[in-house]
C-alpha cells in the first residue's frame, strides 16, 4: 500500500464512520434510552479503534487518537469527507506529507504525514493550513 493510498483509505473508512456514527446519534433510540446509547457508545468506539489501528502509527493512536476515542465527536458536514489533491505527495526525510480538502462546508485543507511502521505506511501526524498566518498548524486530535 502506497502513503497516498493509506490516506485514501483513513478518509473513507472515518467518513464512513462519521456518517453512520452521526445519524445514529440523532436516533430517538439513542436519545431516549441509555441503555442503548451505551452500547452505540461502544460499539462505534470500537470501530474507531479498529480504524485508528490499521492506519494510524503507535504514536498518532496515543497522541491524536485520543481525544476522538474520548469524545466520539462526529460533524455536519463530516469532516472526513475530504479528497486528497493531486500531485501533492512531497517526501519529507523519511515521511511523506498528502493534502487534502474538505469537499463541503469550510474549504479546509489538511496535510497528512506517513511513516514506514512495520513495513506499512501509516499516518503519523495531521496539520491544518492556517490562511490568516500562511502556514501549517500541528493539530492534536484526530
Amino acid at each position: 500500500m502506497s502513503p497516498i493510498d493509506r490516506v485514501k483509505t483513513f478518509l473513507r473508512q472515518m467518513s464512513e464512520w462519521e456518517t453512520s456514527f452521526h445519524a445514529e446519534k440523532r436516533s430517538d433510540a439513542y436519545k431516549q434510552d441509555p441503555n442503548y446509547r451505551d452500547q452505540a457508545d461502544r460499539n462505534a468506539k470500537s470501530r474507531l479503534r479498529t480504524i485508528f489501528s490499521e492506519n494510524l502509527s503507535m504514536k498518532a493512536l496515543n497522541d491524536l487518537g485520543a481525544a476522538r476515542l474520548d469524545t466520539l465527536g462526529t460533524g455536519q458536514p463530516p469532516e472526513y469527507d475530504q479528497a486528497v489533491l493531486a500531485d501533492t505527495e512531497a517526501q519529507s526525510g523519511s515521511a511523506t506529507n498528502i493534502e487534502a480538502v474538505r469537499q463541503k462546508g469550510l474549504k479546509q485543507r489538511y496535510r497528512y504525514t506517513t511513516i514506514v511502521e512495520h513495513d506499512l505506511p501509516k499516518i503519523d501526524d495531521v496539520s491544518v493550513w492556517r490562511g490568516s498566518s500562511g502556514k501549517w498548524e500541528r493539530r492534536h486530535a484526530i
